[in-house]
């Protein structure tokens, strides 16, 4: 966890969103206390904190309060990201949306300050649903989003700073890519088939203390429709307020574009990502890269 310079380091669970990141802190949070009860969704956030939380800011800003501009925000990524590394747990993760870019001329993740980091990727045919009904906006409106280089969340006056996530494929190649530190490539169809492996394999890549028991508690205890059930009982404060259909956990599905989209749709969007689908080994049968 730390380098010769005494610096500790950061590791990062960092995706695009709706695609398995709050599953994944659902878990960590289950193993870290050992959980024989579901997990309180409504807590996860005790695993992990969020990298682009607006008061980080402007802590480092010395100022609270005041309304900071993105390339003021942008400026400070390197002391909120060392604050970090050194306020928080050695069984804690940060959690980014952001995209590993250079923004207003600062990097929006210092490699130096990275240990490790843990990717959740999902195939974008069936991100674009979920990321469509989180947002509140159409499927075609969703499609154009995840191919907008400028596209980003949050802003100023907001609980989160901006998030850069620019297109789908930009952001799944920045952090796969990267060549400072290790990355653990997680796929959301992977953890659908095999929550155990899958989760082992996660426990292990962050250098934790492992027990098969505590694994399959904390398996059971933050499945997917163990999530969605809690959800339903207490709700969720990191729904979306714009969400159409007022859940964060929803189908919990792969493959479920095969209904939703139609084919002009799944066309866009193999047509502006089906090279770096193909890299993370997706296959969309009858709808090929055009030329």
């Amino acid at each position: 966890m730390k380098s010769g310079d005494g610096q500790r380091r950061l590791s990062w669970l960092a995706s695009y969103p709706k695609s398995g990141n709050t599953w994944a802190r659902a878990f960590l949070r289950a193993y870290q206390f050992d959980a024989y009860e579901p997990v309180d969704i409504n807590q996860i956030g005790k695993i992990s904190c969020s990298e682009s939380r607006l008061t980080y800011f402007q802590a480092a800003a010395s100022t609270k309060g005041k309304r900071l501009s993105n390339a003021e925000v942008d400026s400070l990524r390197r002391p909120v990201q060392e604050r970090l590394a050194r306020q928080i747990g050695r069984h804690q993760v940060v959690k980014t949306h952001n995209a590993r870019l250079v923004c207003n001329g600062f990097s929006l993740i210092h490699d130096d300050l990275t240990r490790c980091a843990v990717y959740l990727v999902r195939n974008p045919l069936d991100v674009v649903d979920s990321f469509a009904d989180h947002n509140g906006v159409s499927i075609d409106e969703a499609i154009g989003l995840m191919s907008d280089p400028a596209h980003r969340i949050g802003g100023p006056n907001q609980e989160f700073v901006t998030q850069y996530l620019s297109t789908w494929s930009t952001h799944v190649r920045s952090w796969i890519h990267a060549d400072d530190f290790p990355v653990l490539i997680i796929r959301y169809e992977d953890l659908l088939l095999d929550s155990l492996g899958v989760f082992r394999q996660l426990i292990q890549f962050l250098g934790w203390h492992f027990d098969e028991g505590r694994l399959t508690r904390a398996v059971r205890c933050s499945s997917f429709n163990a999530l969605r059930q809690i959800e339903g009982r207490q709700g969720f404060q990191e729904v979306s307020a714009k969400s159409r259909s007022g859940k964060f956990f929803r189908r919990g599905q792969s493959g479920a574009w095969t209904e939703r989209l139609s084919e002009n749709q799944r066309q866009r969007l193999v047509n502006d990502h089906g090279e770096t689908m193909q890299l993370l080994g997706y296959r969309a049968s009858h709808v090929s890269v055009q030329a």
